[in-house]
């Protein structure tokens, strides 16, 4: 059986039950809230006037950073008796505490206990951007005395004086302490201390009063004698390596001599220097003798006892190495101590102070990484590698010289590294008047000639190839590419030589050792020689030829000359046979293998010479001119009459023409020819005219 409820009993139980609903209800929404907002800033939070409520830690940390970015850029601004004057706040340290209101801001809400939390809830709740942090930052006084200092000489007009010394005409001055009004620089830091974290940053009226020197007469004579000690004499600095020694006079250390006033304000000293910029204005003239480039190590070959102070003498003909050094410049950073240093000492000298410069392009450990030990273009103790030339002569002959020579210097010491190739055409380029190379004879087609074709510009450098190719083979190095002389030249190696042109032939070989290689070359009044240095790791290198095979008789060849008469010859040369050969070059490794090389080449025979009449040249010859008609002879007219002497002239196509006569005594030739020109013998032009004279009877016996 059901029993109904007063009315008064419901009314009691809805008053009791009311409270703990609504309790239960804001704890689910406190849960939810918590929940949704766990990495966020919690409500009613600001900064600074910036609403922090609602953002990511992340979020607030930038709100933040641009707040003090906005508060940076907001000048202080002073009043010193009337002047203005401003400084950004960074130019004092300024700092806001980004971090610490960062944190402070995200620990609102959630100190203490659960019910704590829950109790700043419900006092937050619908109250939105109430909790306003006090702004914290820092700033550095320090700085800001630097400018007060500066502004009490600016902008006041009777500043407190500490006093000092100065020099005029190379004499040293005293400057007495002098009372002014000074700023009062405790009062101004409380000041800006004060407004620094103050957005609307009101003008500071800079606080002044009447300021007495700290700093003594008697400090101020002290520093008289110091400084007429400091500049009294010259000083001297110097380095022994490099070797340099540098006066810098009276006159120059009075210019460069400075005094500042340093301190605490309540001790002050008058500390003396020496200002840069008079120091280097006197060194400028000098910095050409006193600064040095970098020197890259350089490797060199003892070629006499006593080179580089080597000793014993098996070691001549070896490589050296000459070390690095990196570049010196003046270190003007140290100048200044220097100099006072040395003004202070004795002696009145130091050292002079260097800082490094670049450094070398090839250092000293860089050479000897290279590994050039030892002479490679080496074969059964012989000499090698050195070709012989004869000395003097004409100037084509010396023409020839110069241009080996040339060449010889053009590339002595390069270094072909472990991998490289080395081709001289790629590395002297073409042979040229403006480079120094001269004409000079040269192999054109089947023989030697100069001077009117291109390739006789350095004619003569094919000494040099051949010179370095015996260099490059006994060396057991990688050939790429040479090519023998078209004709056999006695005093070159058979089959071991090489010629060169340009663009081509040309001379290339490869650096196929684990050690870089070094060209030296050397050169004579009658030699060249060519010597490779490096490490080939102990091969040994020996050559064989085959017999001379193929042989070819030498053919004519036409040498065109006006004075031999047509159908006339001159032999100058017999010529030689031409014929194939072939080199081999066997290389023995240090364990016992071996590899063999074979180079096969054809001679071409030395052409027989003939000197004829260029008319008479055949039609592939280079100077071949189908427009050239071979000349007469002219006959011998004397003594013959004007009909037969006109036949005569006919028949080799020359006119005659009556040029007058001439007194005889002899009977027999009156009438008759007794003078041509031009004379018997001599080559005419056809169709050119011969003139004659006859002879004219004067009567008398030739007695």
């Amino acid at each position: 059986m059901s029993r109904k409820l007063s009315r008064a009993s419901r009314i009691a139980i809805i008053v009791v039950a009311a409270p703990i609903a609504l309790v239960a209800l804001a704890s689910v929404v406190f849960a939810l809230d918590r929940m949704s907002n766990g990495g966020e800033v919690l409500g009613g939070i600001s900064v600074g006037g910036v609403e922090l409520t609602g953002l990511s830690e992340n979020q607030a940390r930038r709100a933040l950073q641009d707040l003090e970015a906005e508060m940076a850029a907001v000048p202080l601004v002073f009043e010193v008796q009337g002047t203005r004057l401003e400084i950004l706040p960074t130019a004092v340290g300024f700092d806001l505490d980004e971090e610490g209101l960062l944190a402070e801001a995200m620990q609102q809400g959630r100190a203490g206990g659960l019910g704590g939390q829950f109790r700043w809830w419900l006092s937050h709740m619908g109250n939105r951007g109430d909790a306003r942090l006090e702004l914290a930052g820092t700033w550095n006084p320090e700085l800001l005395l630097g400018y007060l200092g500066t502004w009490e000489q600016e902008a006041i007009a009777d500043p407190p004086f500490e006093g000092g010394i100065t020099v005029q005409n190379g004499a040293v001055v005293p400057l007495n302490p002098e009372p002014g009004t000074g700023i009062d620089r405790e009062a101004t830091v409380a000041l800006v201390d004060a407004v620094m974290l103050d957005l609307s940053r009101e003008p500071i009226v800079v606080p002044t009063a009447l300021v007495s020197p700290k700093l003594s007469l008697a400090q101020v004579g002290t520093a008289v004698a110091r400084a007429e000690n400091l500049i009294s004499e010259a000083v001297v600095l110097s380095r022994l390596n490099p070797d340099v020694q540098v006066r810098f006079p009276p006159e120059v250390l009075a210019a460069a001599l400075r005094s500042e006033v340093v301190g605490p304000p309540d001790a002050p000293e008058i500390e003396l220097s020496f200002a840069l910029d008079p120091l280097v204005e006197f060194l400028d003239p000098q910095r050409a003798e006193i600064e040095f480039q970098p020197v890259d190590a350089e490797i060199v070959i003892r070629q006499a006892p006593g080179d580089i102070g080597v000793e014993p003498a098996e070691q001549w003909g070896m490589p050296a190495i000459i070390p690095s050094r990196t570049g010196l410049l003046i270190d003007e950073e140290a100048l200044p101590a220097a100099i006072q240093a040395a003004a202070t000492a004795r002696s009145r000298t130091g050292p002079f102070p260097y800082k490094e410069g670049a450094p070398p392009d090839l250092s000293t450990e860089d050479a000897e990484a290279l590994g050039i030990r030892e002479l490679i273009s080496d074969h059964d103790g012989d000499v090698c590698c050195t070709t012989f030339f004869t000395p003097g002569g004409d100037e084509k002959n010396l023409n020839r010289i110069h241009n080996i020579h040339l060449m010889a210097d053009l590339i002595n010491g390069t270094i072909v590294l472990p991998g490289e190739s080395f081709s001289i055409n790629d590395f002297v380029g073409p042979r040229t008047e403006e480079k120094g190379f001269r004409r000079a004879g040269a192999i054109i087609g089947p023989i030697i000639d100069c001077c009117d074709s291109p390739a006789n510009w350095g004619g003569g450098v094919s000494q040099f190839a051949t010179t370095m190719f015996n260099a490059i083979f006994w060396s057991g190095l990688e050939d790429v590419e040479h090519t023998p002389h078209t004709l056999y030249i006695s005093r070159y190696p058979e089959g071991i030589e090489a010629t060169l042109g340009w663009p081509g032939p040309d001379l290339v070989f490869r650096n196929n050792t684990d050690s870089a290689v070094y060209i030296w070359t050397g050169h004579t009044d009658d030699s060249v020689t060519v010597k490779l240095y490096g490490d080939t790791g102990g091969i040994e290198v020996a050559a064989e030829r085959s017999e001379r095979r193929n042989y070819t008789e030498p053919f004519d060849y036409f040498d065109p000359d006006p004075d031999i008469a047509p159908g006339e010859q001159d032999v100058t040369s017999q010529g030689t046979q031409g014929w194939t050969i072939t080199v081999y070059r066997i290389i023995t490794f240090p364990d016992g293998s071996e590899t063999t090389e074979s180079w096969m080449w054809r001679y071409h025979p030395w052409p027989r010479r003939v000197s004829v009449h260029p008319c008479e040249l055949p039609e592939d010859h280079p100077e071949y001119d189908p427009n050239i008609q071979c000349p007469s002879l002219v006959p011998d007219l004397f003594g013959i009459g004007p009909s037969q002497a006109a036949n005569r002239l006919a028949a080799v196509n020359l006119i005659l023409v009556n040029a007058g006569t001439e007194p005889t005594n002899n009977p027999d030739l009156d009438g008759k020819i007794v003078r041509q020109s031009p004379g018997p013998g001599s080559l005419a032009d056809r169709n050119a005219e011969v003139q004659v004279w006859y002879g004219e009877y004067s009567g008398g016996d030739g007695g």
